[in-house]
């Protein structure tokens, strides 16, 4: 299964643009809001993908003057960026997609100056991606390379080549009231530095998404209004998963059951609690897979999180940590090696725990924040500030260890469930009709599988037996009670709406009478609007010729009595 190229806030031009003209035409303008989970695609990438579509752009759309400014080369230059060899997407034309980038930013009156500052962030973890490492002795032990790569991202930074290699190399270490420099392996310095790649960029992104919500934030009456739309791609399984799909696919797995509360649960909980007859349609409930994930102290999270803390602990102790704790579930099984494999509600995927743990780390230490807090350059020293603040709020006790990736991904994804929960949601499936990414071709198994596994074909099962169309008893009978031929009869709203039924013989299998509401099967609505709307068509044409009538004979009656008046 392949995945599309992801987007930042930078490409998302589609969603930026909308947001602007939202403004250029002063409707009121909802707060900008994203959230990306996926920091680690900065520094690593699979075959076949790209990275975010702004490194791509600002390489080879910057202006002469821009270029020299951030040192620009192509992307084929950059390390980050050649691990896979999608360095172009066919008939985009990335240079184009950067000036309409420019003319957006322009439009949200987001200044050049700033503008420049946010491109020199995307060179700087470019650069960072270059900076080698060469040894210093005999233990392993390294310092970066002092080449153009480090010359460069220290400059962008406001930093000195000296600066940026040591926060890169060493690492100071508290014994008491002293401190020392501790020196790094090869491994350790490399995950230093992507490290602070990841971090720059993620800071990037909050730091945009604040400029846009304040260029945006006018009709401040309608704060609490929103309309918000959740963009995910779906299930991925490739044929290796790694830390990243395991995320993605548990977000998946998360969405997948709001969806099934809604469509499945509530709908036919409805059904009962208002007395309505009603034979459930099945469906499956991924409820368990989620305890695999989430349950404490033996899910998922729970043992990835407690092997992270072990100083000596690998991806091997973390795969047979997970097999000797996870066995009996139907939803786990344990795989030679450092895999194991979860029954997603799409399918089985094998995951490879190699790199679990140290993604899962947040490798971000606090000698690398001081140092960017020490930059002349102004981004570097305010995201340093905000990760500072964020440091010093109160934690539940001083025990507390350092939340950890995957426990942040969960505390985001649960905020964000709480806010579907506090919605009305309308749900759009996206049904890939192949897997080559090519026009006019439809593969019939790919699309009955995706059905099967969206539970499309469960929600077709209760529309087709359910009644859609629910109406109150007093709103239906404000709506059609006055097409009752005696309408003295009635006085209560269920009366009423019992009466109009009858009248146009609506079958009695076509709907079903609850406590508080009228449920109707699909079609039975139409007949009913198609006779309101000629009803009301003749009450106009009466009005009509009585009102003409009366203007005309009004107008006689003045047109003779100024006759009568001129005479005089």
């Amino acid at each position: 299964m392949q995945r599309h190229p992801r987007m930042t806030i930078l490409a998302d031009l589609a969603s930026l643009q909308k947001f602007i003209l939202l403004k250029r035409g002063r409707y009121p303008v909802p707060k900008f809001k994203l959230v990306t989970f996926e920091q680690s695609r900065v520094v690593q990438l699979a075959a076949g993908e790209r990275s975010y579509h702004i490194f791509y752009q600002l390489c080879v759309g910057a202006p002469p003057t821009l270029r020299e400014k951030l040192n620009l080369k192509m992307a084929s230059e950059y390390n980050y960026l050649i691990q896979s060899d999608s360095l172009v997407i066919n008939g985009v034309d990335d240079a184009k997609k950067f000036q309409k980038l420019v003319e957006a930013l322009d439009i949200v009156q987001m200044c050049k100056e700033e503008q420049e500052q946010a491109f020199a962030m995307i060179a700087v973890v470019l650069w960072l991606g270059n900076i080698s490492f060469q040894s210093i002795d005999n233990e392993h032990y390294v310092e970066a390379s002092a080449d153009e790569a480090l010359t460069s991202a220290a400059r962008l930074m406001g930093c000195t080549p000296h600066e940026l290699n040591q926060v890169l190399s060493t690492h100071r270490v508290q014994a008491g009231k002293d401190s020392f420099a501790k020196k790094l392996t090869l491994q350790q310095a490399i995950d230093s530095r992507d490290a602070l790649a990841k971090f720059i960029y993620a800071s990037l992104f909050d730091w945009l998404v604040e400029q846009i919500n304040k260029s945006l934030g006018v009709h401040k009456k309608y704060i609490g209004r929103s309309i918000s739309i959740l963009d995910i791609y779906g299930f991925e399984s490739f044929k290796k998963n790694s830390f990243e799909q395991f995320c993605i696919n548990y977000a998946n797995e998360r969405l997948q059951q709001h969806f099934n509360r809604y469509l499945f649960k509530l709908g036919q909980e409805e059904y009962g609690l208002d007395g309505i007859d009603w034979t459930k349609v099945d469906f499956e409930d991924n409820q368990e897979c989620l305890d695999l994930f989430e349950k404490k102290p033996l899910g998922i999270f729970s043992l990835l999180d407690e092997e992270s803390n072990f100083p000596n602990s690998t991806d091997f102790t973390l795969a047979n940590k997970l097999k000797q704790h996870l066995h009996s579930s139907s939803y786990f099984k344990g795989d030679r090696g450092r895999a194991f494999s979860v029954r997603h509600f799409a399918g089985e995927v094998l995951y490879d725990t190699n790199g679990f743990l140290e993604k899962n780390r947040d490798s971000l230490n606090s000698d690398l924040v001081q140092h960017l807090s020490s930059c002349n350059s102004e981004l570097p020293r305010l995201f340093a500030k905000k990760r500072i603040n964020q440091s010093l709020k109160p934690t539940i006790s001083s025990d507390t260890p350092k939340q950890s990736v995957g426990t942040n991904f969960k505390g985001q994804l649960f905020k964000l469930m709480h806010q579907l929960e506090n919605t009305k949601p309308h749900f759009i499936r996206c049904i890939k009709p192949n897997c080559k990414q090519l026009p006019d071709m439809y593969e019939e198994e790919l699309v009955l599988q995706q059905l099967r596994y969206c539970g499309i074909l469960e929600v077709v099962k209760i529309s087709r037996a359910g009644y859609p169309t629910r109406m109150t008893h007093l709103e239906f009978a404000e709506r059609y009670g006055f097409l009752l031929l005696e309408t003295n009869a009635y006085q209560d709203p269920l009366s009423i709406s019992v009466a109009v039924l009858k009248q146009f013989n609506v079958l009695p299998d076509m709907y079903r009478v609850g406590y508080t509401k009228l449920y109707l099967r699909t079609g039975q609505i139409g007949a009913l609007e198609d006779r309101r709307k000629q009803v009301l068509q003749g009450v106009i044409q009466v009005q009509k010729y009585f009102r003409g009538h009366r203007a005309r004979r009004l107008f006689h009656e003045f047109n003779k009595g100024a006759k009568t008046i001129q005479s005089y």
